[in-house]
């Protein structure tokens, strides 16, 4: 039964994932980004947490394109595909929090898109779909918000995945591929949206 609904939900993911993978990078452009209001950096304390954020977010790149290239290579299991999720969603969070600093507006939406890490391991793969990717359970917010959760929730995607089907058959490689894939198409936007 388990199987069925990682199933379904590995063909949803794939019908929207891949779709929305063109305009991942696209959804904002260089004149929306140029007028998202942000705290502006006076400090030092805190140029150095955007410096610190700056790393992070370029560490979350490297292993994210890492964890393609292990999963394209067929080099890892489920085990260790979960724990490079993990790895990213760590870094994701110090990245959340200067985004919370930087983007006051995104606080309360990003807030509650952390509280998934303590639903990971009951959480259905629909309920993660239309709570997580599809704001469902997440407040109203500016569109500057998604791209910064996303970095958060398409990790937390595949360490369901790999839960809910330790094989990694074809079509669940293929959908984590999708996952990180997109969320490599927001990196540049928070980027530009935090960091600078």
């Amino acid at each position: 039964m388990r199987l069925g609904r990682t199933t379904l939900f590995i063909s949803v993911l794939l019908a929207t994932g891949l779709s929305s993978l063109a305009n991942a990078s696209t959804t904002m452009n260089k004149d929306a980004i140029k007028n998202v209001v942000r705290v502006e950096v006076t400090d030092e304390a805190a140029r150095l947490r955007l410096s610190i954020a700056a790393g992070l977010l370029a560490d979350y790149e490297i292993a994210a394109k890492k964890l393609i290239l292990d999963l394209k290579n067929n080099t890892r299991n489920a085990t260790a595909i979960s724990n490079q999720a993990k790895a990213l969603l760590a870094l994701s969070e110090d990245v959340i929090e200067s985004a919370q600093y930087r983007l006051p507006q995104c606080d309360d939406y990003l807030a509650k898109t952390l509280m998934l890490k303590n639903q990971l391991q009951t959480i259905s793969p629909a309920s993660l779909e239309k709570d997580y990717h599809h704001d469902g359970a997440l407040p109203e917010a500016p569109n500057e918000c998604y791209h910064t959760k996303d970095l958060f929730v398409h990790p937390a995607t595949v360490i369901v995945l790999t839960r809910d089907d330790p094989a990694l058959n074809q079509q669940t490689r293929a959908a984590i591929n999708a996952e990180i894939s997109e969320v490599l198409g927001h990196t540049e936007i928070v980027r530009q949206l935090v960091i600078y």
